[in-house]
């Protein structure tokens, strides 16, 4: 029998390690596969391995990191179909593994990014291996489990409560690779797809992509009437702000005429009085009004200083809005 495996898991999670104690393989001879680094990027691609175990033919493929947050679409994506033709026609299993030191949050993640790439059919061929390093931390696995962390119980029931404890320190212990394999033959067994196919896979890809289609669609609609809303919002904003500013301009212009009107009128009448004391009287007089004039001139200048700053404001905040309206719909 033929059993094709795929090894999922985080950087640091020893998905490696596992993949070598499955073939029976020495770590230290396999450093290049099997030792995972602080790095994201530990293994840059997806590689097959292949090996007789206790009979059976199998093939390990070992996988990037998918659930990096920093792992682009793209990249995700083509090296998911490279996973699935060194795994063809396809995976009987994805064994997602998982250190029992494993921070609070991540699986919550792998839930998501496995239904994101793979959709909700996955869980028929997935199963949890805990690995461990020592027995206190096999005694503390149960624990681990109903530990009351929502997350890693939901985990474990997407995957229909099948699991399987793996000590990487014993790469001897022929024991525990049977005993997964054979859990894994039973889930095929009872599985009325035997493997995940890339037909599955396509399938699932294409929902999920129109999906995103969808998804964007929707997005680009909100955003254009976000943006619509907000640019009638400000400019109902700059015109009722510019239209009491243009108010004001056109009462102190109508002020400053009839100032105009008034100089006109004390000029003339100073080149027509001869009584020298009513003559200053009036040039007194014209002093004051061009004085007055010159006072509301000033006023009416920073007026349009205003008017034409609270314009560029209002085109900033205009702007300002329309971005955020864009960030928030990416």
């Amino acid at each position: 029998a033929e059993l094709r495996l795929v090894l999922l898991g985080r950087t640091g999670s020893e998905k490696s390690a596992a993949g070598n104690i499955i073939l029976g393989r020495n770590e230290t001879n396999h450093a290049s596969t099997s030792t995972a680094t602080s790095t994201p990027t530990s293994t840059q691609q997806s590689e097959s391995t292949q090996g007789e175990v206790a009979g059976r033919k199998v093939t390990v493929v070992d996988t990037p990191d998918w659930f990096f947050p920093g792992l682009s679409l793209e990249k995700l994506r083509h090296d998911v179909r490279r996973c699935f033709r060194l795994s063809a026609p396809g995976p009987h299993t994805f064994l997602l593994v998982i250190p029992i030191k494993q921070p609070t949050g991540e699986e919550r993640r792998m839930v998501e990014k496995m239904e994101e790439i793979f959709g909700e059919r996955c869980w028929r061929n997935t199963m949890i291996i805990f690995s461990f390093k020592d027995e206190l931390q096999k005694k503390n696995i149960e624990e681990f489990i109903q530990s009351g962390v929502q997350e890693v119980q939901r985990l474990v029931e997407k995957c229909g409560n099948r699991f399987h404890c793996l000590n990487i320190k014993e790469s001897g212990d022929g024991s525990q690779v049977s005993e997964l394999l054979e859990k894994i033959e039973k889930m095929v067994e009872e599985n009325r797809e035997k493997f995940y196919s890339s037909e599955i896979y396509l399938e699932t890809e294409s929902q999920i992509r129109a999906m995103e289609s969808k998804i964007l669609k929707e997005i680009e609609e909100k955003r254009m009437e976000g943006e619509k809303d907000m640019k009638e919002k400000i400019e109902k904003e700059v015109q009722e702000s510019l239209r009491k500013i243009e108010g004001v301009i056109q009462e102190h212009e109508g002020n400053i005429t009839q100032l105009n009107d008034r100089t006109s009128e004390l000029e003339r009448k100073m080149k027509e009085e001869r009584d020298e004391e009513k003559k200053k009287e009036l040039e007194r007089e014209l002093q004051r009004e061009v004085e007055r004039r010159t006072e509301m001139e000033e006023k009416v200048n920073k007026l349009k200083e205003k008017k034409e700053r609270e314009r560029k404001e209002m085109e900033e905040k205009h702007k300002q809005e329309m971005e955020k309206i864009r960030e928030e719909c990416e």
